[in-house]
């Protein structure tokens, strides 16, 4: 079935490049529930991270489990319980992953996107969206609690809309919210990517597999269109948008692939989730058949991301451009370090690792895509080689450095020009 373990080749980083926030990257994954993440990806998650990734978490449903907004005798509705749980499980691998001290839990704000409210939870490297909508039942039926609505019967036309759980019980908990449609609800999705995207990058979505016949067989409905929404989002106009699939329920029929720590480190995340639970006095599910899931991560690479994100819309300044037409270049990382921030009107400094000999252009882009400077380099050899741009910029801003090594090649850092 072509399962892989993907691995990552990690470049040590020093802070003073990053980007605004620390992050040289964007990841996104996007889940059904809010434990699908720990127990299928989080090896993936927690390796992005630990690369100088922001990690956003998009979870489609409440998790509710036919209960809608419903307390089931606990301290509170149960799917906020599980809510709680996976804000733990983030903060956990941000506290891991960012190497500084603990802070307090991030409390819940509310975003408009695309028209509709949305939860939305912000942690150091981490992001999480939380669009509530109704759990779809393993086979995509719905439950009667919840006017027996799901992700299926919204993305096969068997119901024209789909709104989130009612909670009006609960003002805390607000917003509500309706998707009039599929591409509604995936553009919803395009939206959040969007607006989290870091520009002249490339980033990756981590979902479940839509192949149920052969690779995620017998899967839950949810997942499965979970996976099925993360693609049509990035159908079109977003090829800087790479794809995993995920085994999600199969994936315990095969032996264990996780190194000690990845597995550790899952089961931490996974058990977090469940404290968000127990907290709201909620029975532990945690010796409930879950453990299956967390020593083994399977997933295929759909789609390889090429290209990079655009500054914003509406922009094609040179080197950049809304369809994305910049030739399919491999992202490797190839500067060591960088000056940053920098001043006008000085020298910059390059460390380079070159992947292969060859030529190699940088280029520096402002804000709006304009090229404002360009360096060729002949490269010898795979040594690491230092480069001096001489005075490129002659005013304040954020630029974009990009290096393209045999037309092949793309690492790209932005510089803060003080």
């Amino acid at each position: 079935m072509g399962m892989c373990l993907r691995t990552l080749f990690i470049v040590c980083l020093s802070a003073s490049f990053l980007g605004s926030s620390g992050q040289t990257s964007v990841s996104f994954a996007i889940q059904a529930h809010q434990d699908d993440w720990q127990l299928f990806m989080s090896a993936r998650v927690i390796a992005d991270m630990q690369a100088g990734a922001k990690m956003v978490f998009i979870t489609l449903t409440a998790g509710d489990e036919s209960c809608g907004a419903c307390s089931y005798g606990g301290g509170g509705p149960f799917f906020m319980g599980r809510e709680k749980g996976s804000v733990y499980s983030a903060k956990f691998a941000a506290d891991l992953t960012t190497g500084t001290a603990p802070l307090d839990p991030p409390t819940a704000t509310t975003v408009s996107i695309n028209g509709h409210n949305i939860t939305k939870y912000v942690y150091k490297n981490t992001v999480n969206y939380f669009l509530r909508l109704p759990d779809g039942n393993l086979n995509g039926a719905g439950f009667p609690n919840n006017n027996n609505q799901s992700l299926n019967k919204l993305r096969t036309g068997a119901i024209s809309s789909i709104s989130t759980i009612g909670i009006n019980d609960f003002p805390p908990l607000t917003p509500t919210a309706t998707y009039t449609s599929w591409s509604d609800l995936t553009n919803t999705i395009r939206a959040i990517i969007n607006a989290e995207k870091i520009t002249g990058t490339q980033s990756w979505i981590h979902s479940a597999h839509t192949n149920t016949s052969t690779y995620n067989i017998n899967d839950h409905s949810d997942h499965t269109n979970a996976g099925h929404a993360s693609l049509a989002a990035v159908a079109s106009g977003m090829a800087w948008v790479g794809i995993n699939g995920f085994m999600d329920y199969q994936s315990s029929a095969y032996g264990a692939n996780l190194s000690d720590n990845d597995h550790q480190n899952a089961a931490i995340v996974f058990g977090l989730e469940v404290l968000g639970m127990t907290e709201n006095q909620y029975q532990n599910d945690f010796s409930s058949g879950h453990q299956g899931w967390l020593p083994v991560e399977l997933f295929e690479v759909i789609r390889n991301p090429s290209g990079n994100a655009p500054f914003a819309p509406g922009e094609t300044g040179e080197g950049h451009s809304d369809n994305n037409t910049e030739p399919s270049l491999a992202k490797i990382p190839m500067v060591i370090s960088i000056a940053n921030p920098t001043t006008v009107n000085t020298d910059i400094m390059l460390s380079i690792s070159p992947y292969e000999p060859g030529e190699l252009v940088t280029s520096i882009y402002d804000a709006t895509g304009k090229k404002v400077y360009e360096l060729t380099t002949v490269i010898k050899n795979r040594d690491a080689v230092t480069l001096t741009l001489k005075k490129p910029v002659s005013a304040k801003g954020i630029y974009l450095v990009k290096n393209i090594l045999n037309n092949k090649f793309i690492e790209t850092r932005k510089i803060v020009v003080e």
